[in-house]
């Protein structure tokens, strides 16, 4: 019985490492439609699961975590991976003197035993007003591509006022969820 992580991504990765988790890596290479959900935790916590459910069919012994994060404009629209810097752009824009809501849904399965784990996370990001020289010299970084909402909360570039919920949360995995998940099933 192994811990299979349904991701390729180098911050759930790292943030499993610094949990000092034995993991092992299978991306889930699915369909990241919204399947007919409207609301933002809905969407997160059924992407996150059809991750996990994609790896579990061929690990049916194995615990998989799924996890998906999903970004929500203060006009209440989704935000993407941005497809190049003008839509990146168009993004970071709409976060100065304003806010976003970080939404991660996480899944843990374990198909022998049925277990099905789902649950979401959500953490509000207050922005400072930030200055176009200050958004150019972060596009210039390209910290945004691959990133759902153009941003990254650790490195360059981050005009953070104030956050409410989990900082673990917008850096790609809901760490103190997993953690009741893990502890519930006794993996930890």
């Amino acid at each position: 019985m192994a811990i299979i992580l349904a991701s390729s991504s180098p911050q759930r990765k790292k943030i499993l490492e610094q949990m000092g988790l034995g993991f092992s890596i299978l991306p889930a290479h699915i369909d990241e439609h919204h399947a007919g959900f409207k609301k933002p935790h809905a969407i997160a916590k059924s992407i996150a699961k059809r991750k996990a459910e994609s790896i579990s069919r061929k690990h049916p012994d194995d615990w998989i975590i799924g996890c998906d994060t999903i970004v929500v404009l203060r006009d209440g629209s989704i935000s993407v991976k941005p497809k190049g810097r003008a839509d990146a752009k168009r993004t970071l824009k709409m976060y100065r003197d304003s806010y976003c809501d970080v939404y991660s849904g996480l899944a843990l399965i374990h198909q022998k035993s049925g277990v099905v784990f789902t649950d979401f996370e959500r953490t509000r990001i207050h922005f400072k007003d930030f200055s176009e020289q200050s958004l150019e010299e972060y596009l210039d970084t390209n910290d945004w591509v691959g990133r759902s909402g153009a941003m990254t909360i650790e490195g360059k570039g981050h005009w953070t006022k104030k956050m409410e919920g989990e900082y673990w949360n917008v850096v790609g995995l809901p760490v103190d969820l997993l953690k009741k998940a893990l502890k519930t099933y006794h993996l930890v």
